[in-house]
């Protein structure tokens, strides 16, 4: 009888080996390509080691990796694609551009492989929806931003300014710090991005979420040209003539602006929670003197004080053309671990999925806060340029540069994008 049992137990471990040997020479000599754009210090280095992982799981395996600045990544995905050479994995930011994708095939749906894997309770139920299109998921969603207003507290104190929590408060806060010599806001909107915000939030408090989705929607009665939009771009220009940002802002990058903050050369900054990671690797004493608010309510104004400025800000998709979709799956599984979870809450990042108290522990203080903030919002205000349609995001986009350089009235510029219609 122990004989029998001998023989089992060898029966199975040769089994097991021969399926395990079986599967790595299935998958000997195979390649998937994987493009990213988390390419600086800290997210860098945590995707690198979940794609190491995955190749340790999958020895026959190979993961090309390449990774891109932002702009330049949006023009080459959609070059590949038209020309048929897609990345197997790629990075997306969800909403309208990726519904698109969904729309004309290009993506895979991921709806049973989540199911199958009962993952719906991992993730934070705003990131999952910007990664839908009707009813199916086509991303994975690793990082969930917001945008706040970081201030300087030692410069607040030092000039005794009251930190604004309306839009009349928030004129008066910077004509004091210009007084003083200090640009009240640090902005770089070279790459548009970083203008939009101030819009983006301006219109929200103005005429709320609602009205924003619905006008997205192409819903009778909403429009971009509402009153509410005109009222923001009113709003904007009224800090622009102040002028509330630095000289030749227009013509800077982010990067330049957030190296104006580090140097207090400017009393506030409106940005998304990335700033922190970034803090963390270029003057991590730093983040003892921030203190983070909401962006003011307006006079009179249909949004909700609370909205947060949101989405996701990194996701995984798979190309429909990818010929290796199981391992690619598997792959996304890597870059979702919880193991990843655990060192984005390490660098300062929001994960896109849910956190252990243990994990929440380990995020800086000021992440924390803005966690709390997404939390407690009675809306999310997507970002235009995700939600919106490519076509009109970038309408969006050109539209409030010219109301930066005062090429356009409020009244031109929310005419021109209420003829844009929906997605």
């Amino acid at each position: 009888m122990r004989n029998l049992v001998v023989v089992f137990v060898l029966s199975s471990i040769f089994f097991c080996s021969c399926g395990s040997r079986a599967k790595k020479d299935a998958e000997a000599g195979l390649e998937l390509s994987f493009w990213h754009i988390m390419n600086y210090a800290g997210p860098r280095e945590v995707i690198a080691a979940a794609v190491s992982r995955f190749e340790s799981a999958h020895p026959g395996c190979r993961v090309r990796v390449q990774t891109f600045e932002n702009d330049a990544y949006k023009m080459k995905l959609a070059v590949e694609e038209a020309s048929g050479n897609a990345p197997d994995v790629f990075f997306t930011w969800g909403g309208g551009p990726l519904q698109e994708r969904a729309r004309a095939g290009k993506v895979l749906s991921l709806q049973k492989c989540f199911q199958d894997n009962d993952w719906e309770g991992r993730f934070i139920g705003q990131a999952l929806e910007l990664c839908r299109w009707e009813g199916q998921l086509y991303a994975l969603p690793l990082d969930l931003s917001a945008v706040l207003l970081w201030c300087n507290q030692a410069l607040f104190e030092r000039h005794q300014v009251e930190y604004p929590a309306d839009y009349a408060e928030l004129l008066r806060v910077c004509n004091k710090f210009r007084q003083a010599g200090i640009n009240p806001f640090a902005l770089g909107n070279m790459k548009q991005w970083p203008g939009a915000f101030y819009f983006c939030y301006l219109a929200n408090r103005c005429g709320g979420t609602g009205l924003f989705l619905d006008a997205a929607a192409g819903k009778p009665g909403a429009s971009f040209a509402d009153p509410a939009f005109v009222r923001a771009g009113e709003l904007l220009q009224e800090l622009i003539a102040l002028p509330a940002f630095p000289l030749g802002f227009n013509g800077m990058d982010d990067a330049p602006a957030r190296a104006m903050f580090l140097r207090q050369e400017a009393a506030m900054y409106l940005t998304g929670t990335w700033l922190a990671a970034r803090i963390i690797e270029e003057k991590p004493e730093f983040m003892e003197q921030l203190r983070l608010l909401p962006f003011p309510s307006v006079p009179e104004g249909k949004g909700e004080a609370d909205a947060v400025l949101g989405g996701v800000n990194c996701a995984f998709a798979v190309s429909s053309s990818c010929k290796y979709p199981e391992l690619a799956l598997k792959l996304l599984e890597y870059l979702c671990a919880d193991e990843v979870v655990t060192q984005w809450c390490r660098i300062g990042r929001l994960p896109a999925l849910k956190t252990s108290p243990e994990q929440e522990d380990m995020l800086p203080e000021i992440t924390r806060q803005s966690l709390q903030a997404l939390q407690k919002a009675s809306s999310l205000q997507p970002y235009y340029d995700q939600y919106l349609s490519p076509r009109l995001a970038v309408e969006h986009k050109n539209t409030t540069q010219h109301l930066f350089s005062g090429t356009m009235t409020p009244e031109q510029a929310a005419q021109k994008m209420g003829g844009g219609g929906g997605h």
